[in-house]
Parts: structure tokens; sequence; C-alpha cells
């Protein structure tokens, strides 16, 4: 060994050559000092020379390795470029060095191609050296990728250096990727190689280049789980690559084709995706020579198409050919023509099999462009409307006018009519479509309604009246499609002639106060209500329908309420509809002083249209509402009046001035706990935790009211005498107790324990337990961000954890209403928070199959199915519990919960056959009963189960896990 001068750096670096990681830590501290200029490069240099010169292989690949270590710690701006031209020349050296320090030479590299004042020439030097005496793939792993990673760096920010190295860089890099296996190097390289074949002229090596790549495709890789990369990431990453240049065509198309007449589907598809997104690089120049080649291999993927996959994606690259061939007119006529060509004869007949693929391929190539369509419409019009003038069958009558609509959208589409292109100009499709809708099959009409709504801003003045004549006629009609579409007809029309559908409004659908008949006047309302989501129109009709809310018939008044509750429920009418009912109808007046009772069905209705409009208010005019509207609620009002202003409330800002007395609280206690009807206690209850949920925890009126109604449902509870009305404070409480936890008060886990322990309440355990589940409720529309309410995001999360956590406090007869409460929160809880607390779940689920409810053990099956599809290791080790049951369960009296078992132990046949096969053969002979059953969809859902056991431990199924 050479001799040692003692040294600081020297005695530093001795010290950590024992020990990997301590001479990374070390080094990382001296690129610290250099950096902060308490040492000098020059100077660690210097101490490092003996170790870098060592006769000692070890020893020296130490050395360099401490000395790339540094430099990958500096800054990418420290160094000048007379420090690097010298460090580049000692890397450039030692590449020719042994083998074992190659690794330690190449993250020296890495770290100095990073660096921004790299001399110009310096890339080159690197390069040349790392071609001339690095075999890359005789490297291991790491080292293959850090050289890839010095190639990816140089062309991203040397380009035009490395071009001074003509064909020899292109041929060194070939040279380097040649050959590499590893999926994550792959990817690595599939996202480099595309900007560098497009930056570097690869000139005679094009060839040799393109081979290169294409070796891999398609990608045939099949993951150990270790790599993190899919087969289809690395076709995804290598499809860029095999068209990145026009200059690839000559090369890529033939790929394609041969690949295209592969048996292997995923080769196909791959094929496919390439082709797409192939043509448009290559140009009609790179393709036109194979075109005929190209047609006759994706045909037989189109027509008939039995793959669906496979038939969409050679749609999709025949209309990337066209769109791109579309530049050269000839070609693309000729190729449009071949397409016709071959498909002409099954166009003939509406019967053949081959007729609606057919139709499927010619839509697509009308879409492309105006052009192509005009070619497909010249033979596909005549073809259509001859056979609708000859054919008898509605059937067939259906599908060439469906077909018909088709092509009239698409030229719309584009822009124009059948009518304007010359050769169809004896054509009159409005016509046709006019008389054909006094058809007397609702199917037909509907069709035809559709296609002239389609052209609707091609009908002329004519063709229009003759149209709205129809409308009238059809729109009483009771087949809900056919009134649909003359509704949205109106509709679309009423968008551009206002003025013709407002005149027809004024003569066909006035309301009339003596018409007699409901259903006249119910018609015309919902024709009203149509074209009320155009402004013109609805600032006319609006105030006519709400003026029929108040109506003597119910009926009449039932049917304007939900108009209006559509209208303010839409969100994409183009203008402010609650804005203009508000003020300008007055809707929160009127709507207040409707005669309701509480079983009224218009109650729901008026509640959530006031609800609705008082939201889009601002501040301002929502404080109005309660300066106009608070008496009624503090007073001693009907009930309906009260649950109206309540339900007005709820979407109420927080900065609204809502001043709660003893007047409102005993009010609120009394409809809560007393009301005879089960709706009003529950919007009392909803009104009183959205409010609660407002207003801030420090706030006086906050304690007050919570306190107040903490006590009386504490007084309620321990009374022990009126079942309803100890049930209604259980009711209030879970709203109390919902306001607290989604505003994430701190008071939550005293709620939340006071809550639970009503579980343990011997006459209303249950009650809690099936009303539990309000506590997470997605479908809840009160407590809500929309009603400017606090919600927590993990509020839901917090109360499955708590419940979860009283497990052992539950035994004997409040034990089933602990797990009823349990299983009605699992439809909201996040699977992902499920797989958290399988453990403590799996058993509460076991016990729970056990059950004599019928509604635990399908809410239990529900979630159990969802479970079962993760392959979760712990339903393989409980299976001895569950594969029982489920077979019980399999003969339940229960439909449903049959049906449910069966799909549970169909899905236990994912899991390895080594866990399940040991119940084959008792699955097999219990489950001959079910398929015996009464009921189809327990026999079918037996066959299923039955059939996938069968097959347990079969070629291809799974062994181990």
């Amino acid at each position: 060994m050479a001799s040692l001068t003692s040294s600081v750096f020297k005695e530093r670096f001795l010290d950590a050559f024992e020990e990997n990681e301590v001479l990374n830590v070390t080094c990382q501290e001296i690129a610290s000092e250099i950096q902060s200029g308490h040492a000098k490069l020059h100077a660690v240099v210097e101490e490092l020379k003996p170790f870098v010169t060592e006769k000692d292989v070890t020893m020296r690949e130490k050395g360099i390795s401490a000395l790339s270590t540094i430099l990958s710690h500096l800054s990418k701006d420290f160094l000048n470029e007379a420090e690097l031209r010298f460090i580049t020349s000692f890397y450039c050296d030692k590449l020719r060095d042994h083998y074992s320090i190659i690794s330690a030479v190449l993250r020296g590299i890495l770290a100095i191609v990073q660096m921004d004042h790299l001399p110009k020439n310096s890339p080159e030097h690197l390069l040349r050296g790392l071609f001339e005496n690095v075999q890359c793939q005789s490297q291991l792993l790491s080292e293959r990728k850090n050289i890839y990673f010095i190639l990816a760096t140089l062309v991203e920010k040397r380009t035009e250096d490395l071009k001074a190295m003509g064909p020899d860089f292109i041929y060194g890099v070939i040279t380097t990727i040649d050959g590499e296996r590893d999926p994550r190097n792959l990817m690595l390289l599939f996202s480099i190689l595309p900007h560098f074949m497009k930056q570097f002229s690869l000139g005679h090596l094009t060839e040799e280049m393109f081979e290169v790549i294409a070796c891999y495709f398609p990608v045939d890789f099949n993951p150990s789980g270790t790599e993190g990369v899919t087969r289809d990431d690395l076709a995804e990453k290598l499809a860029p690559c095999l068209c990145a240049i026009p200059e690839f065509a000559e090369f890529c198309m033939p790929l394609i084709i041969d690949k295209l007449f592969s048996n292997l589907r995923v080769a196909k598809l791959d094929s496919l995706s390439l082709l797409h997104r192939g043509v448009k690089i290559f140009g009609v120049n790179g393709i036109k020579n194979h075109l005929t080649e190209l047609w006759s291999v994706l045909r037989k993927e189109i027509v008939p198409g039995g793959d669906s996959e496979l038939k969409n994606a050679s749609l999709k690259a025949v209309t990337s050919v066209i769109d791109v061939i579309s530049s050269n007119i000839k070609v693309c006529e000729n190729f449009i023509d071949h397409i016709i060509t071959d498909v002409n004869s099954s166009l003939y007949d509406v019967q053949l099999s081959l007729f609606k693929p057919s139709v499927e391929l010619l839509e697509c190539v009308a879409m492309v462009n105006k052009e192509s369509c005009i070619q497909v419409l010249k033979i596909i019009v005549p073809l259509c409307v001859g056979q609708y003038s000859t054919k008898t069958s509605i059937t067939d009558k259906i599908i060439l006018i469906k077909t018909l609509n088709n092509f009239v959208k698409i030229a719309s589409d584009h822009g124009f009519t059948i009518k304007d292109v010359p050769e169809l100009a004896w054509t009159d499709i409005p016509n046709l479509y006019l008389n054909e809708l006094s058809t007397k099959n609702m199917e037909l009409q509907s069709k035809i309604l559709l296609g002239l709504k389609i052209q609707k801003a091609y009908l002329n003045e004519a063709h229009r009246i003759l149209f709205y004549d129809k409308i009238c006629d059809l729109i009483g009609i009771n087949y809900n499609e056919v009134k649909i579409l003359c509704h949205s007809s109106l509709l679309s029309f009423a968008t551009l002639y206002p003025h013709e559908i407002s005149t027809l409004i004024k003569e066909k659908f006035q309301l009339n106060a003596d018409e007699k008949k409901t259903e006249i006047q119910t018609c015309k309302l919902e024709v009203l209500a149509t074209v009320a989501k155009t402004y013109k129109l609805g600032i006319e009709v609006l105030p006519q329908i709400v003026l029929q809310t108040n109506i003597t018939n119910t009926d009449i008044s039932f049917t304007a309420l939900t108009c209006l509750h559509r209208l303010v429920a839409t969100e994409n009418i183009n203008y402010d509809v609650q804005y203009y009912l508000y003020n300008e109808c007055n809707i929160i007046e009127k709507l207040t002083t409707l005669n309701i009772n509480p079983t009224d069905q218009r109650l729901d209705l008026v509640l959530n249209i006031c609800r609705l409009i008082v939201r889009s208010l601002t501040l301002e005019e929502q404080q109005n509402v309660v300066n106009k509207y608070f008496p009624i609620l503090s007073d001693k009002n009907s009930e309906v009046d009260a649950a109206l202003i309540m339900n007005i409330f709820i979407p109420l800002r927080q900065n609204v001035d809502l001043a709660i007395n003893t007047n409102l609280l005993q009010n609120l206690y009394n409809l809560a706990l007393n009301s005879q009807h089960s709706n009003i206690r529950l919007i009392t209850c909803k009104f009183i935790a959205v409010i609660l949920n407002k207003i801030n925890d420090n706030n006086e009126c906050f304690q007050r009211a919570l306190s107040y109604f903490k006590e009386i449902i504490n007084n309620n509870l321990n009374l022990n005498t009126n079942i309803k009305i100890m049930q209604a404070a259980a009711s209030l409480q879970i709203w109390l107790t919902k306001a607290i936890i989604t505003k994430g008060s701190s008071d939550v886990e005293i709620f939340l324990n006071e809550l639970t322990n009503v579980l343990k309440h011997d006459q209303i355990g249950q009650h809690i337990a099936q009303e539990y589940k309000i506590l997470t409720n997605r479908h809840e529309d009160s407590l809500v961000e929309e009603n400017f309410c606090n919600i927590k995001i993990f509020y839901k999360q917090r109360v499955f954890e708590h419940l979860i956590k009283k497990n052992s406090e539950f035994r004997n007869t409040s034990r089933q209403n602990y797990l009823s409460a349990v299983v009605q929160l699992l439809e909201e809880i996040p699977l992902k928070l499920l797989f958290m607390y399988l453990t403590k779940l799996v058993p509460l689920l076991i016990e729970s199959l056990s059950l004599d409810n019928e509604q635990i053990i399908l809410l239990t099956l529900t979630t159990l199915n969802l479970l079962l599809e993760t392959k979760h290791s712990i339903f393989s080790d409980k299976i001895q519990s569950f594969v029982p049951r489920l077979l019980k369960l399999s003969t339940y009296k229960m439909m449903r919960i049959r049906i449910a078992a069966l799909e549970c132990l169909t899905n236990y046949c994912n899991y390895p056959t080594i866990v399940i096969n040991i119940y084959k053969q008792d699955v097999l002979e219990k489950l001959l009963i079910p398929i015996d059953d009464r009921k189809r969809l327990v026999r079918k859902a037996a066959v299923n189960a039955r059939s996938r056991w069968f097959l347990v431990g079969a070629p291809g199924t799974m062994k181990e896990q």
C-alpha cells in the first residue's frame, strides 16, 4: 500500500472505508464542507489520490466511490469548467480500469453530467469512453440504469454537443440499449427514446434503431410483483418509440399489419393502438402504400366484429387513417370507396347480420370530416330511403329510421343537410318523417320525433308548422318515450324559434280555468314547465305555473309543484330560475299560504322548492326572509306552517341572524317529541341539528339550546312511560349528536358515549340501533355543505371507530342492538377504513350472520360480498366460520338473503385452491338444494356458484397465494 500522510481527510476516509453507510455519511459531510468553503475540493482530491491510484482494486474502488459520492452532493453550479474538465479526464481514464470499479465510475459520471458548467467537449469524451470501454448489457441492473440516466441527462441538456459525434453517437446508443430486459430499465429507456430520435438524425441507422425497439413489440411480460411495472405500462411507453419519427413508417406499418394477423388478442390491441397513434406522425406518404393491406386486416375485426373491444379499436384506427389521408383527396376517396365497395352488399337488407356493423363502420367514416360524410351519404341515403318505401315490417322501418337519424346528425354536426349534397337534392327527409309521424307504432314514432329534433335547424317554416301540429296531437299520449321526446323537441325549437313556440303555447297550451279534465291541464302544465327552461318563454309561463299551485284541484296543484321542483333542481338552465321565482313570482309567500296538512303528498314538494330557492339567495335576501317568517316559528302556529318555516331556515348562511329565544326552543321541543306526524318530528330534528351545527360552540345561544335539549331528552328517556315519546327523544339525541360530530366539537366523545349507551336501553335500544346509520347517511340532505353547514371530512371515521371500540361493553340482550348498529354503519364507511379494522370487524360479521334478524343478515352479506372481492387473507383464515354459515343461509326463507349468500360463496372461489379445496365436496352437495329453488333468480345464483366451485382445483385456477 502507498504511504499515507497524516491528514484529517485521510484519517476520515480510512475510518469510513470500513463500512459503506459510514462512507456515505462522511462523503455527504465533506461535500457540505466543500460547498460552504470550509474545505477545498482540490485538497480532498489530493488526499484521495493514494486511494484512487492504489494497486489493490478494492481500495481503489472505495476511493473512486468516495469521490463520486462527494460530487453527487455538490450543487449543480458549484464546479467551474476547468475543474470539470480535469474531473472528466479522470473519469474517462477510469473507464478503462478494472470492471469492479465501473459502478463507482458511473456514479461519478452521472454526477458530473448534471453540472451546469460542464465543458462543451466533455459529453463527447465521456460517451466515447463509455461506448468503447463498457459493455452495457454485461453490467448489473443498477449500473445499466446509471448508464441510461447518463444518456437521458446528456440528451436533454447537451443535444447540440452530442450532435458533433454524428453517427457514432447513434450507434453507441443502439449498442448500449440492445438486449435490455429489465422492465424498470425499459420504462426508463422508453421514456427517453422518443425525444432522442426526434432530436438526432438517424440516417443509415434508422432501420437498426427501429429493430432494436421493435423486438419488444408486442410486449410479452408477466410481472412478478416486485418490479412495480405492468405489461400495460410497458406497452403504453413503447408505442411512442415505434412511431417517434416519420422515417419509421416503412418499418412500423408492416409490423402493425403482421401483428394484426396474429392470433393473440393483446397483439392486435397493441397494434391497433400503435396504428392510431402512428398514422398522425407517419402522414399520408408514410401509409398510402399500405392502405389496401391494412384495410383487409382491419375489416375482419370490424365486420362482423365479434370482439367489441377489438372492433372499437379498429374503428378508431380507421377514423385516424382517414383523418390523416384526407389531406390527399385522391388517396382518401379511393380508400373510402374501397371500404364502401366491401360493405355495400351488406346494406341492401336490414335483416342481414352484417347490416349493423357495416352501418357502424360507415358512421365512423362519415364522422371524420365533411368530405368523407358526403361520400358515405351518397351511398347510404338512397339505400335507406329506398328500403323504407318498400318495407312493411315495423321492425325494419325502425332500424332504417334509426340509421337515417345517425347520418342526419353527423351531417348536421358538419354543418349541412342531406339535401345540400347535389346528388341527394331529390330527397326530402323532413317530409318523409312528418308523413310517417302519424304511425300507430310508438317506438317508430319516437325514432321519427328524434330525427326531426336533430333536423331542427334545417326545417323550413312549413315543416315546422306541420311539426308543431303533430307535437300537439302526440303530447298527451301515454307512451313515456314519445311524451319525453315531444317535450324535449319543444324545448329545442324554443331555443331557436322562441316567437313561434310562444305563439304555439298561447294557442294550444293556455291554462283554462273552465277546463274540467285534469289530464288536459296536467299535460299543459308539463309543457309549460318544459319551455320555461328558456328565459324568453320562462318569464311568460312561470307566473301561470305558480298560480296553479294554489288551485282547488290537488292533482293539478301537485303537478304544478312537481314542475316547479324540477325546474329549481335543474342546474343547466341558462337563466336564474330561483331568482325569478323569488323576486318576480313571490314564490315563497305563495307557497307558505297553501292549505296543506302534514299527510298531504304536496308537502315534501313545497319544502324542497322553498329550500332550493332560499339556498340560492344572497345573505341580505336570506336575512329578509328570516325577519319576515321568524315570528311564525316562535309563536304557536300549525305544525305545517312551522315545518315549512323550519325548512326555509335550514339553508341559511351562517352569518344570518337567527334569534334563538325560549319560545322557539319550547315550540321545537313540542314538535320534535309530541307531534303525531313522523315527518314533522323529523323536520324538526333536522332543523335543530342544522341550527346547532352552524352556531359557534362558545356562543351563549348554542350552550343554552344544547343544555335545554339535552335535559328534556334525558328526562324523557328516564321516564320509561310513553314508548313513542321515548323513541322521539332518542331520535332527537341522534340528530344532536350528528350536529356535534359533523362540526367537530370538543364534546364529540361525550355525545357518542351517551348515544352508544342508549343501545343498552331495554325499550328503545333496538330503535336507536335502526337509526344509528343517520350519523353517517350519505343521502341525508340537511346537514350538508350545500346548506352552509360545518362538515369535517373524517367525521364518519370517528363514529365508526368509536362504535368498534365499544364491542366489549355489550352483552346478552343489548348485543343484537350493538351488532345492528355496526352493520348499519358499514354501508357508509369507505373500504380503506374497513381494511384498517378487519381483524376486529370480521368476528362481528360472523356473529351477525348467526342472528335471527333478516335486515342485519342481509346488510352483513352485502358488506361481506364487497370485502371478499378484495381477496384479503383474513377471509382465508376465517373460511371455516364463513362457508358453513353461507351454506346455511343459501336456503334461508328470504330470497334476497339466499341470493346474497350464494354470491358470497361464488366470491370465495377467487381464493387459493389450497384454502378452499377442503370445502369443495360439501359445498357442491349442499348447493343442490338452492339449484331447485322455486325462485328463478336464486336458481341462477346457485348454478353460477356451483359451477365455480366445481372448477376449484382445475388447471389454470389459483393454487396458492
